[in-house]
């Protein structure tokens, strides 16, 4: 949104500089940036046409000659009617700029006669609206003088500032002005509007009727007897200075008062309006109704419409119909000013994906105590810009009285949770700069919340406010903290900053994933059915996710097409099912997915290795053991959208899945090489985590002893049954079993597999013996032969 400095200085005359401000408000929250504008144009200059005659070849254009100050004439083609001879005009020289830099003037033919320069109207020039004609100057300076020694042309600064959702009441020069005197610590100045009335009635010629709750009040005021026609200069500038494009007086006026009050009004030709008469009402599903830019929309029965007798008319808090809009015909119009459900308008120009700059102020909430006043302020504008007479009286709807807001206020708990040590007179003065009436008794508040502040509902929104006006650089540190920041963590969400930690330290990156999915994407990785968006944005996040992988795999497929070779991605985030067990029919469980993508990192003394499956397999387990989660088991499993996957187990409960990602949804994200992905379910792990104890042992001061065996096994027994058999029998002087070697091939029988296996042995009491050890090894390959048929090799 961009502010005006000039415009804001109507309210406020601010002694702060344009970077006082700009930081002030930033600390303020309204984070912004400045841009100090001035003239539209460049090498304009003040010249006279000496001779105009009718272009040869043209019936509107005329060949004009032309004094700019130079020793000779020069020649220019014009369109504009009121070109003619012995008249000053602004004059853009051949290599002049136009409209901010963006329009160059050259050299041109124009049907066979050279052009040299271009006579400008006052809209070219950004100096009023006016482009039926050139620009006639009644000036006594030289010729060939700059037009901006002629014609004054103001500086101004122009503040962007990207406001966050709760703040709509700094969507107007008004709102911002608030907060700029709070920076100078005075009051601002509001405006006084006069109003001349004749001697009419209004309830003579218009009734209002409202038929929705979502309309809590319909104010509206008639003027008669206007001409449409160009704004004066005033106006032409005050909106040009905020990006805002001329249309006509009374539309100008409407959108001059939006920008300045922050309250959104529409302007109705009262002529168009059947039967005099206004109706809000909810559409009915699957009308029709087209806007003011021309498009016919199809509505639903939650979009809020207002209507004449017949038909409606507008879409409430979004955008006039063009049927009722107000032309150069208009005579007559009609003024609304109303409150709207800000969930209402939301929903809608969602649905229609129709944002404007009322509905932009809709959604965040208006002021509905600024109703009248803002109606009064147009009505008075229109008149003075566009002529005619305000019909008297106001008719004012008002069926759905807003409750005003009280918040209790303590001091003390302020400061406990601010950490500052603020006295009652400094909160006073706080709330006194932010409009907030109180009354207080010892160190307890009762706050009496201005309508145009909606954001404020609950006491801590009052500690965010004395915070910010305070200044958050202001509030002290604390030297004593000797805590944490884990006692800032809920019990609940310590393991996830365990599991952040582990994984940032073994070269994982956290990402994070739209919650939002499109209907195949949700079918990708699960059958489980998934939950709608009543409202989507888009097709492509119409789902509630379902899983964690498609995100994720975006990322990946982001990322390879960038030459990134190595990718090692973690994500914890909530996925979301349909549930028919559950009181809302849905259920939600936080995950923590995992993918690895591409090749191992760069090394002089390495060959390049890609990701595989046993890699994958031992980071799970470290994971595991990191976590205290007991007794792991990989069981092989199909699971929908792997090549090949398996289960993970810790004794009997299930905690997730991974494998490699199937070919087909790497061609659904157009990733190119393999992917692994893992699932874990949160919730699991953090309930055996906590209820599992974590075994400490001793440092052994006795030496180990390994041996190695080679077992020759039919091909369907599984590694984890064999290592399984040898750890029970080996108890506790085993302390280590790994696998060293695996053979298949034309040396054995094609149906079974040799495996090498290195088992360490230690005691805590003493140096194990070699017959002591060779007794437990002979143990363990009897049993490995009992149980699983094995031959020792």
């Amino acid at each position: 949104m961009k502010i005006s400095l000039k415009w804001i200085n109507d309210f406020i005359k601010t002694k702060l500089s344009t970077d006082e401000l700009e930081v002030g408000l930033t600390d303020l929250g309204l984070e912004c940036t400045k841009e100090e504008i001035g003239k539209s144009f460049t090498n304009v200059v003040l010249g006279k046409v000496e001779t105009c005659k009718p272009h040869p070849d043209s019936d509107h254009l005329s060949v004009c000659e032309v004094n700019i100050g130079d020793e000779e004439l020069s020649t220019i083609v014009c369109g504009a009617p009121n070109v003619k001879a012995d008249i000053l005009v602004p004059v853009a020289k051949v290599g002049a700029t136009l409209d901010n830099g963006s329009f160059k003037i050259k050299k041109a033919k124009l049907r066979g006669v050279k052009s040299h320069g271009m006579i400008c109207s006052g809209k070219e020039l950004q100096l009023n609206s006016d482009h039926d004609g050139i620009l006639i100057i009644d000036s006594e300076k030289n010729i060939g003088s700059p037009i901006d020694d002629v014609i004054k042309t103001e500086s101004d600064t122009i503040f962007e500032i990207d406001l966050t959702p709760n703040r709509g009441d700094c969507l107007s020069h008004l709102g911002v002005a608030r907060e700029v005197g709070i920076l100078e610590k005075q009051s601002i100045q509001t405006r006084s509007v006069s109003i001349t009335e004749n001697s009419e009635s209004i309830t003579n010629l218009v009734s209002i009727n409202i038929e929705s709750d979502a309309c809590y009040r319909y104010a509206s005021r008639v003027v008669k007897n206007v001409e449409i026609g160009p704004s004066p200069n005033w106006l032409v500038k005050r909106l040009n200075a905020i990006g805002q494009k001329s249309i006509n007086n009374v539309v100008d006026v409407a959108n001059y008062v939006l920008h300045d009050s922050g309250h959104p009004m529409h302007t109705f030709d009262l002529d168009t309006l059947v039967d005099k008469t206004i109706n809000v009402r909810f559409a009915e599903d699957k009308e029709k109704f087209t806007t003011l830019d021309g498009v016919k929309r199809e509505l639903r029965d939650y979009h809020l419409l207002i209507c004449d007798g017949q038909k409606p008319i507008a879409l409430a808090g979004m955008m006039g119909g063009e049927n009722s809009e107000v032309t150069k015909e208009t005579t007559n119009i009609l003024i609304e000013s109303a409150y709207f459900e800000p969930t209402v308008v939301r929903k809608g120009a969602k649905k229609l994906d129709l944002s404007t700059e009322a509905s932009k102020r809709f959604e965040r909430d208006t002021d509905i105590e600024n109703i009248i006043p803002a109606l009064d302020q147009l009505a008075s504008l229109i008149q003075e810009v566009a002529g005619g007479e305000i019909v008297g009286g106001v008719i004012d709807n008002y069926p759905k009285q807003k409750i005003e807001n009280s918040i209790a206020f303590s001091l003390e708990k302020c400061n406990e949770f601010l950490g500052t040590d603020l006295s009652k007179l400094d909160v006073s003065e706080i709330f006194n700069s932010l409009d907030i009436a109180y009354k207080n008794t010892e160190d307890e508040f009762t706050c009496n919340i201005p309508t145009f502040r909606n954001d404020l509902e609950r006491e801590v929104d009052l500690f965010e406010e004395v915070a910010r006006v305070f200044g958050y650089n202001n509030i002290p540190d604390s030297l004593q903290f000797s805590g944490s920041y884990s006692a800032f963590v809920q019990d609940t969400q310590i393991l996830d900053c365990k599991i952040r930690e582990y994984l940032a330290n073994r070269g994982f990156h956290e990402h994070y994933s739209n919650s939002l999915n499109s209907e195949s994407e949700v079918s990708h990785f699960t059958e489980i059915a998934s939950i709608p968006i009543a409202n989507p944005l888009n097709r492509e996040m119409a789902f509630m996710r379902n899983s964690l992988f498609p995100g994720m795999l975006k990322a990946i497929s982001f990322n390879e097409k960038r030459n990134q070779k190595n990718i090692q991605l973690f994500e914890i985030g909530a996925i979301h099912q349909q549930d028919d067990k559950s009181e809302t029919k849905t259920s939600e469980s936080f995950n923590l997915g995992l993918v690895w993508f591409g090749e191992s990192q760069m090394h002089w003394k390495k060959t390049k290795e890609n990701v595989e499956f046993f890699k994958v397999k031992g980071e799970l387990e470290s994971l595991c053991n990191f976590l205290n989660i007991p007794k792991i088991r990989f069981v092989e499993n199909t699971s929908m959208g792997f090549s090949y996957s398996v289960e993970i187990f810790s004794r009997k409960t299930y905690l997730g899945r991974f494998g490699l990602i199937h070919e087909k949804q790497n061609k659904n994200y157009d990733i190119k090489r393999d992917v692994f992905a893992c699932e874990l379910n949160l919730e699991t792990l953090r309930d055996i985590s906590q209820n599992s104890k974590f075994i400490f042992r001793e440092p052994v001061p006795f030496p180990s002893a390994s041996r190695d065996i080679a077992l020759l096994v039919d091909k369907t027994i599984s590694v984890e049954k064999l290592q399984r058999t040898i750890k029970n029998v080996g108890g506790e002087l085993l302390i280590d079993s790994t696998i060293f070697d695996l053979y298949e091939g034309n040396k054995i029988n094609s149906n079974k597999k040799s495996i090498a296996f290195s088992l360490t042995f230690q005691a805590k009491d003493k140096t194990l013996n070699d017959s002591t050890i060779d007794s437990i090894m002979q143990k363990i390959l009897d049993k490995l032969s009992k149980e699983h048929q094995s031959i020792q090799r």
